[in-house]
């Protein structure tokens, strides 16, 4: 790394973080043999483990206080990425924007079907109608017909989406 021999001595293994850079975890003295140490306050983050007996939220405490500086323990600093993500990028602009395009093709091919359905059976509605069934009885067999297909889509897509 920048024209200086690095030796790995470890792998660790995470889920696939959001950007593609790669993480590499050394101490700080050892960082400053790759890239020159910079001007005024430019490290972002430092790592640092409690001792035994000591808790982490006490220990972020300790540092804050001596330090003027930001100390978090893993799950505040999770926290704190998470709500970058969300108010500092698209992401949940672009993903709202999925969900509702993909609501409303699903809405107007699902009512599509279901138009197609009613008006192909028109002559079974038009048979019952003349055997006495009410408007209410009919209109309640095909908004049941219209749920159970529906359900058996929802759980298929599901169930796809899920695999």
């Amino acid at each position: 790394m920048n024209q200086r021999r690095a030796v790995v001595v470890g792998v660790y293994r995470s889920s696939q973080t959001f950007m593609t850079l790669p993480v590499i975890y050394t101490r700080f003295s050892q960082a400053t043999l790759f890239v020159p140490p910079p001007t005024g306050r430019l490290t972002p983050f430092i790592l640092a483990k409690a001792q035994p007996g000591v808790a982490p939220d006490e220990l972020a405490r300790r540092i804050e206080t001596q330090t003027n500086l930001k100390a978090l323990t893993d799950e505040g600093f999770a926290k704190l990425t998470m709500n970058y993500y969300l108010q500092h990028t698209g992401i949940p602009l672009n993903f709202g924007t999925t969900v509702a395009l993909a609501f409303l093709v699903g809405a107007a091919i699902t009512g599509q079907t279901f138009y197609l359905f009613t008006v192909e059976n028109l002559k079974q509605f038009g048979t019952l109608k003349a055997m006495g069934v009410s408007d209410r009885r009919v209109i309640g067999m095909i908004l049941i017909q219209g749920l159970v297909v529906g359900g058996m889509g929802y759980g298929m897509g599901v169930g796809l989406a899920t695999l």
